[in-house]
């Protein structure tokens, strides 16, 4: 056994690599099969015509969300710093970058196109692997039960990292039973108790004064409903780790948790 981050690991690395083998491909075979018509129905509800330029960037997306998947295939459970739907979010830039080589409008303030990210000016990033396809959702679905599995394999149980928790109840509940699955303990904030993750509700009140507390000894993720670029800004300059929609964390809180610690 070995010491990482307040965990204690099995010294097992193949086990690592080889425990999301099916489930990885699988999810990377279903992303790239619903990358094509979902980049084709964003573009058809805004009216936007895929002529030469876009239909290359389509194609050259897909060929980066392969290889950005594969790399996740080849990585070891608990260095996966990325999950699949920012990787997919990921391989979106040249689709973004095609509208603006065409002269494509942006998308005005209010229109429901939400920017998950910095670069991403035409609010082209999926909140949900949902909007994907049914098999993508299903294989994400998979994925995400499957890592979270290994990590728990992974983990000592009775010295697991804690979890901090900030949250509306709701939310507590399936956040601890996840959490309890995976091998963490858990506690609610605030506490004297140091804790290895924090995650906090941006709405909950006090959530600032929360996050730089938390931010000078632990790993923060702040999640929300409302969380828009300034919001995500100003969290991460208190020190928040991931600031990400409530939509994504609570759907598969699994797989920012185990990374995080």
């Amino acid at each position: 056994m070995c010491a990482c981050d307040g965990r204690r690991y099995r010294s097992n690395v193949g086990t690592w690599r080889t425990s999301l083998k099916d489930e990885s491909k699988d999810l990377r075979e279903a992303f790239v099969e619903a990358y094509p018509p979902y980049v084709a129905a964003v573009l058809a509800e805004r009216g936007i015509a895929v002529d030469e330029i876009l239909a290359d960037a389509v194609v050259e997306g897909a060929s980066v969300l392969d290889g950005l998947l594969r790399n996740l295939e080849d990585t070891a459970v608990p260095e996966q710093h990325s999950t699949p739907l920012e990787l997919f979010r990921e391989a979106l830039r040249p689709i973004d970058r095609a509208l603006g080589l065409i002269g494509a409008p942006e998308p005005p303030a209010g229109s429901g196109a939400r920017r998950l990210a910095p670069w991403d000016h035409y609010g082209l990033s999926p909140g949900s692997s949902q909007v994907l396809s049914p098999s993508a959702h299903e294989a994400h679905l998979r994925w995400g039960v499957a890592k979270a599995a290994a990590m728990a394999r992974l983990v000592d149980s009775t010295t697991g990292p804690l979890l901090g928790l900030f949250c509306p109840a709701q939310d507590r509940q399936l956040l601890v039973t996840h959490a309890e699955t995976s091998g963490y303990r858990t506690v609610v904030m605030p506490t004297a108790t140091p804790v290895a993750v924090a995650v906090v509700s941006a709405e909950e009140r006090g959530a600032d004064a929360i996050v730089r507390e938390a931010a000078t000894e632990s790993r923060v993720v702040v999640y929300g409903r409302f969380i828009d670029d300034i919001d995500e800004m100003r969290f991460k300059s208190l020190g928040a780790s991931t600031v990400v929609h409530a939509d994504q964390f609570l759907e598969q809180p699994g797989e920012y948790l185990p990374f995080l610690a």
